[in-house]
């Protein structure tokens, strides 16, 4: 820091400086900060000098600057950091060499792992003079697993993945119990493609390694992408037993014990977080003990848990809830005024709250109610592509063919390219009319946009059964099928099915999908014309 008392000169060239900065006038800045730094020699005001001169890309005053700075400041990772860095632009593998063991020295009397700061701060160096660097210092440090460690992760920066994951190998050998390297392996072969072995390599170091909760941690991220999630649960549960107090790991085995119904684990979860005011998110915390009695079928328990949500992000949510559940609880009257608050306090997702509060009314049944609100929030934006579109399938649902294709038609002025909307026009018309050949138009629009997508691949098979071209129906539904598994889907393939002779095919195809799906009216309905 400058010195108590200041002479003038050395205070204008500190508050010149400083000024020169906040208007970008980086050449005189860097100048009267430097004067100041040999006048005071002040390490602050010369890493200040070799920031800015870093940034701007002359190397040159960047190297005088943390000449300067690393005199003042000799203990300095940060200077000592940015010198290996410049030494490495210059292809100076003996400067480099002196920094990275001046670092070294200097992170161990710190109680800091050099070799981890190393490979960090070379992140940023391209080309094979750090590779070299590091070999260097493994051979200097044979018998230490951070060295490796460092190697591999520098090798992996480069590409240079065989003499990554040989590096690697080595440190687990030096130190076996050490988790970060194992890690290292899973992204080098996840960085390579080969994400197979990457999981396969993650899933055996969480088996040997059952108390390293950061190898656990990263098996259950990975396990919970595959919607794996009892078993990504159990891999949280372990990484908490290592980390009782991680906030981050009681709120993830929170949310999978609602996932996958664990009731008593998911109370105790969010009760104890609600009640940690460390945790700094009590309000999210009560918002899913809402969750959890809603699930359970305890609405009215739930909604006083929703109604203890003061603010934060789910806030919103909450009321919504709350409105929902009213409705679901037969007071439609109270439901309604509590939607039309939502509205008023939250204007900016009105037309979500009507849809919400439509949605609702048709779960319970109340169908002609739910178009009626559909009606009233266009009234209030007709423009909104969002309403349009709800309405239009609420309406096919009702057989309301002409609101439905004005709806859609709607939307398509705002988005003409819009796959869901384009493939419901066309869905409805081959469902619903015999206008086939028209349908069949909007459905191969939204199929050339989305080919992979489960419902254009419904859709274009039944526009083609209704075409007449039954062999061809069944290769979108087999397809429609095996990517979700939906009543409808199953409806349409066993009708075709039995259209073209497979009849057992079919009766199994409709009896496996009751099963699984035992309130779909529309797949008991055509399982029983058949059968």
């Amino acid at each position: 820091m400058p010195p108590e008392q200041l002479d003038k000169e050395l205070l204008y060239n500190y508050l010149a400086g400083e000024i020169s900065v906040r208007r970008g006038a980086w050449e005189s800045a860097y100048d009267h900060l430097m004067a100041a730094a040999r006048e005071a020699k002040d390490p602050v005001a010369a890493s200040k000098a070799a920031r800015l001169a870093w940034r701007q890309g002359d190397m040159e005053k960047a190297a005088s600057a943390t000449i300067r700075w690393i005199e003042y400041d000799p203990n300095s990772l940060a200077a000592r950091q940015l010198a290996l860095l410049h030494a490495l632009r210059t292809d100076d593998l003996s400067g480099a060499m002196e920094q990275a063991q001046a670092i070294i020295k200097i992170a161990d009397a710190l109680g800091k792992d050099g070799f981890l700061l190393l490979g960090s701060a070379l992140a940023s160096a391209k080309g094979d003079t750090k590779i070299e660097l590091m070999k260097t210092l493994v051979r200097e440090h044979p018998e230490n697993a951070h060295a490796h460690y460092a190697l591999a992760l520098v090798a992996s920066q480069e590409k240079r993945f065989d003499q990554a994951l040989a590096a690697v190998d080595e440190a687990n050998r030096l130190a076996p119990d050490w988790d970060i390297p194992y890690l290292l392996r899973v992204q080098i072969y996840a960085m390579q493609g080969e994400e197979a072995t990457a999981e396969e390599a993650l899933s055996s170091a969480a088996q040997k390694h059952p108390k390293a909760a950061t190898i656990q941690e990263a098996y259950g991220r990975l396990l919970m992408q595959q919607k794996r999630y009892a078993e990504a649960l159990e891999r949280f549960q372990m990484a908490l037993k290592q980390k009782p107090q991680d906030h981050e790991l009681l709120y993830l085995v929170g949310i999978l014990a609602l996932q996958v119904e664990n009731w008593e684990l998911a109370r105790s979860t969010w009760e104890r977080l609600r009640d940690d005011p460390r945790f700094q998110k009590q309000d999210e915390a009560q918002y899913f003990l809402g969750q959890l009695e809603e699930l359970q079928g305890n609405l009215d328990q739930a909604i006083n848990n929703y109604r203890q949500v003061k603010g934060g992000k789910l806030k919103h949510d909450a009321l919504l809830r709350i409105a929902i559940l009213t409705g679901r609880l037969g007071k439609l009257q109270e439901s309604k005024e509590l939607f039309r608050n939502l509205r008023i306090t939250a204007p900016q997702q009105a037309a979500q709250t009507y849809i919400t509060e439509a949605e609702m009314l048709k779960d319970l049944g109340k169908i002609d109610q739910a178009l009626n609100i559909y009606t009233e929030a266009i009234r209030t934006y007709p423009n909104n592509a969002d309403l349009r579109y709800a309405r239009g399938l609420l309406a096919a649902d009702m057989g309301k063919v002409d609101l439905a294709e004005r709806d859609f038609k709607a939307v398509l002025k705002i988005k003409p390219d819009d796959t869901d909307t384009l493939n419901a026009l066309g869905y409805t018309l081959a469902d619903l009319t015999r206008r086939y050949q028209e349908a069949f138009q909007y459905i191969s629009a939204a199929y050339k946009r989305d080919p992979d997508s489960p419902a254009i691949l419904d859709s274009m098979g039944w526009v083609l059964y209704r075409l007449g071209r039954t062999r061809e129906s069944l290769k979108f539904l087999r397809q429609a099928a095996r990517k979700l598994d939906d009543p409808e889907i199953a409806a349409h393939l066993g009708e075709v099915l039995w259209a073209t002779g497979a009849r057992e095919e079919a009766r199994k195809t409709w009896e496996q999908a009751i099963e699984r799906h035992p309130d779909s009216k529309k797949l008991r309905q055509t399982a029983q014309r058949f059968l």
